[in-house]
Formats: C-alpha cells, sequence, structure tokens
C-alpha cells in the first residue's frame, strides 16, 4: 500500500517513520521543494522516497500538510483527486474532549473538503501533552490520535491505517459537528442580540 505525503511536519514525520517501519511504501512531496527536507527524511525515515507532487497525490492515501495561506495554491496542482482518501493535518489539539484549540484548525480542513469535492477528507488532529516535566508529540506506541470526518469508509480505511501505525484511534466526527453546531448556533445568538441592542 502507497502512503503520500504532502508538507512535512512533526506528526507527518512521525507518521511516515510509523509506515516505513510497518511495511508501507511512503512517497513524500514537500511544496516548497524537496531539497529543503532531503537530509531530514534521509537521517529520520528510512527507505522514504522524495517525489513530485503528483506521484505523492496519486497513493491509497495522500496524508496533506499545508499551511493555510498554501492551502489553496498546493491544492490547485494536484491532479485528480476523484474518490481518493486525504488525510488532512494541521494544527494542533491541546484537549481533545473540548477540542476548543481546534477550531481554526477545523476550519482548515473544511476548506481542504470544499476545496477537494470529490475527494474523501478526513481530518487528523495533531494531539500535544503539555504538562509541566516534558512537552511530547506522539512518541510512544498506542498514543491517541484523533480524526473526524463525513465518509464511513474513508474514515474506517484511515482508523486501520492508524492502527497499524500503533496509534489509538479515536473518532471525534460527532462532537465535532455538535462543536459545530454549537458555535453557529452561539454566533447567531450573539448576533440577535447585538439587533436588540
Amino acid at each position: 500500500m502507497k502512503i503520500g505525503i504532502i508538507g512535512i511536519g512533526s506528526l507527518t514525520l512521525e507518521l511516515a517513520q510509523r509506515a516505513t517501519s510497518t511495511g508501507y511504501e511512503v512517497l513524500i512531496n514537500h511544496p516548497r521543494g524537496n531539497s529543503l527536507i532531503q537530509e531530514t527524511v534521509n537521517q529520520t525515515i528510512k527507505g522514504a522516497k522524495l517525489v513530485s507532487l503528483e506521484e505523492a497525490a496519486s497513493t491509497d492515501i495522500t496524508i496533506l500538510f499545508v499551511p493555510r495561506e498554501s492551502l489553496e495554491h498546493t491544492i490547485s496542482k494536484l491532479p485528480d483527486m476523484s474518490g481518493k482518501i486525504i488525510l488532512h493535518t494541521s494544527g494542533l489539539i491541546f484537549n481533545p474532549k473540548l477540542l476548543v484549540s481546534s477550531v481554526t484548525s477545523s476550519l482548515t480542513y473544511q476548506i481542504t473538503a470544499s476545496l477537494l469535492p470529490d475527494a474523501n477528507v478526513v481530518k487528523l488532529f495533531n494531539p500535544v501533552v503539555l504538562n509541566q516535566r516534558k512537552t511530547a508529540l506522539l512518541t510512544e506506541k498506542k498514543d491517541d490520535i484523533y480524526f473526524a470526518g463525513e465518509n464511513e469508509l474513508s474514515k474506517n480505511k484511515i482508523r486501520t491505517f492508524l492502527n497499524n501505525l500503533e496509534f489509538q484511534p479515536i473518532d471525534l466526527s460527532v462532537k465535532l459537528k455538535l462543536q459545530s453546531a454549537l458555535i453557529k448556533e452561539n454566533n447567531t445568538l450573539i448576533n440577535h442580540w447585538h439587533k436588540l441592542s
């Protein structure tokens, strides 16, 4: 199975390391130029290949880690992604029970989904553990990792993929929908209140 990664960050490096050690073929593209990440990839991810954007997008699962300001430009360069599974990751999640710190991140996911309407976009949240002793990013086996999406088949494939990488995947789709509805409702109430004032 081929895994494409477009954009490099701490989470995508972690996913690439785990995927290559599990036997997946990992193809990586950095939209700002593969030469910028060549040394990092060579030193940290044994077996991964640096490839063109089109090659990284022509895989079974494509992991997309692109800053919001570059998102539309990068997506416009992708080949036809109809029916493809896009695992979108950006931003951090500090409290998965509340999701409050991920509102902007979830909005970026919605932008991605709107720019790729025929693809099956699943949002992957990057959990960060903050405590007095350390700040850790997904370093031990069976770490919790959170995802959300609309398409059940795609979510099941992502769940299996993450399980194979020794993560404990947790589906936040319902919680994210409820939070989005609550934010919309609160904004409506605030706007209504301002009109009455």
